[in-house]
């Protein structure tokens, strides 16, 4: 999970999202390490806080096993500035999302 590091992560944080997971979970994380640092690239493109990613990756970890363009489809269905402040005010919110 070093690679949580170069996206601004420290190792608490990382710490902190391990203990939250099963560790067959944390194993499909760095198996699909590419898609995940995809889909947090994107999270910070659109406005989401490092804070509610870290939250997501602890309690809402099946977002981080879906494509960019899935959580981009699912995402455009909202008003997107609505979607970024739900999120931002409670990472649980993700639940609310209809995905594809």
């Amino acid at each position: 999970m070093e690679f949580l590091l170069d996206l601004g992560f420290s190792e608490l944080d990382i710490e902190q999202i391990n203990k939250c997971n099963f560790p067959y979970i944390m194993e499909n994380i760095v198996l699909n390490k590419e898609n995940i640092i995809t889909i947090i690239r994107y999270l910070f493109e659109i406005g989401i806080e490092k804070t509610t990613i870290k939250e997501i990756m602890m309690y809402q970890i099946s977002l981080m096993f879906k494509t960019k363009e899935e959580i981009k489809t699912s995402f455009d269905e909202y008003e997107l500035d609505s979607v970024v402040k739900s999120l931002n005010y409670d990472a649980n919110n993700v639940e609310l999302i209809d995905f594809i």
